[in-house]
């Protein structure tokens, strides 16, 4: 990837995503620090809301990305389905770089040629490991630990283009998907923040993704929650812990009987337990470790 040289007072940003806090603590980071977008870019299907409304309503703590280019005065462009109108909706901003962050679709490749300098994606993992939809999801899956964020120059396959810069986020036990994702946005915001200083500074270098140490995982299945007494108790406890909600079962087979596991209690990383039953608590012998968790009994 070629160093790109721009002046830090002559370039527009436009910046990308939806509402939750992948995309909007970016945004306000880059606000914070000066490097306010010149407008907000956000699905034309999302916010339907919003859309039926003639002024955005804003409460203390809104955070869309809707509510904060208005509380930032900054125009909202509602980005059409359609691929040709999308690039003539971009290209009115005559943007130099356009920042995506958890946009609620993949933006067609016109849209993403409009970009003078181009386009670049926050993501959530430590690229090129867990492209795709829910990297944070599968990282929990995986026992990933620290996980990370990278920006990266948006290409034509997903999540592959050449990596600008990466961060690691260490995960404490227990943490749910939500409070991870705070912590990576909060990362990916400084991450962000520090690229676009070196960006005005001069050179922005990147390097291409090795292919050979890349993974893509889709959308979750109800199957991706089935959990294993083969797994270290850590992974088993961590990914429960961060994936648990209403409805969500984890079925586990231990010594050839069926559980339908609801809630991780406690853990132990190291160390060896039988395996018992109490009532609708049972304690899981792991690889290493085990796991005390509450099932359903009936």
């Amino acid at each position: 990837m070629q160093g790109v040289r721009i002046s830090a007072d002559r370039y527009k940003v436009l910046y990308a995503g939806s509402a939750g806090a992948l995309s909007t603590l970016p945004f306000q980071a880059l606000c914070e620090a000066g490097f306010c977008p010149c407008a907000v870019v956000v699905d034309a299907g999302s916010d339907a809301l919003a859309q039926r409304q003639a002024l955005p309503v804003v409460t203390e703590g809104a955070d869309t990305l809707p509510a904060l280019a208005l509380a930032n005065e900054l125009p909202l462009l509602r980005l059409s389905a359609d691929a040709h109108e999308a690039a003539g909706q971009i290209s009115r901003y005559a943007p130099d770089i356009m920042i995506v962050s958890c946009f609620a679709r993949r933006l067609p490749e016109a849209v993403c040629a409009v970009p003078r300098l181009g386009c670049f994606n926050l993501h959530p993992s430590l690229l090129p490991a867990f492209r795709g939809p829910s990297p944070v999801f599968w990282q929990f899956h995986e026992g990933v630990n620290p996980m990370g964020v990278t920006l990266h120059r948006m290409s034509a396959q997903l999540d592959a283009g050449d990596i600008v810069a990466q961060t690691t986020v260490t995960m404490a036990d227990g943490i749910s998907l939500q409070q991870a994702g705070r912590l990576l946005a909060e990362a990916g915001g400084r991450l962000l923040v520090e690229a676009l200083s070196r960006y005005g500074q001069g050179k922005w270098k990147g390097h291409a993704q090795r292919e050979e140490q890349s993974s893509y995982q889709g959308f979750p299945t109800q199957a991706d929650y089935a959990v294993s007494t083969d797994w270290p108790a850590q992974r088993l406890f961590n990914f429960m812990r961060a994936t648990c909600g209403p409805g969500i079962v984890y079925p586990c087979l231990v010594d050839g009987r069926a559980f339908r596991l609801v809630e991780a209690l406690r853990f132990q990383a190291s160390g060896t337990a039988r395996f018992c039953v109490q009532g609708d608590q049972l304690v899981l012998p792991c690889c290493p470790g085990f796991v005390h968790a509450r099932f359903l009994t009936e």
